[in-house]
């Protein structure tokens, strides 16, 4: 390997690491919505976003936040999808169906790390939240305000 392939790697390694916990949070913002549960029970059928967002108990549930958490999903393989015609349809891989098998959620939720609100991982906590309300942003929901950028 060339020493220019070298770190191109080695970057996308560091990124891997340092936004690996987006993966868990993306996870367990659906697992609190209950979105794996809705799959079960409509059966083996495609979903669309509209049809997973109408089960969300909320009258004003945030689409497009929860169209990039199962876009982010469908890309880890928890969900696949596929287009037809303009609409994405949905269905849960065998891993949800796994997971729904030994109970679900199969653990409570982890506290945040150390390091600050960008990092400490709070905000993503409120995910479900945002989804749920309409629109609120998940970083002052957490903190009780706007992020404030010098």
């Amino acid at each position: 390997m060339e020493p220019h392939d070298e770190t191109l790697s080695g970057q996308a390694q560091v990124c891997k690491l340092m936004f690996s916990s987006v993966d868990s949070m993306a996870l367990n913002c659906v697992v609190e919505l209950r979105i794996p549960n809705n799959f079960h029970s409509r059966g083996d059928g495609p979903v669309t976003l509209a049809q997973i967002a109408s089960r969300i108990p909320s009258p004003s549930a945030q689409t497009s936040c929860l169209a990039r958490i199962m876009r982010l999903l469908v890309r880890k393989n928890v969900f696949s999808a596929h287009h037809d015609g303009g609409e994405t349809l949905y269905r849960s891989h065998p891993i949800v169906e796994m997971a729904l098998a030994g109970g679900w959620p199969p653990q409570p939720r982890a506290a945040g790390t150390a390091g600050g609100p960008l990092v400490d991982g709070v905000p993503w906590h409120c995910l479900s939240d945002h989804i749920k309300d309409g629109g609120s942003i998940a970083f002052k929901r957490a903190y009780g305000h706007k992020l404030r950028v010098p």
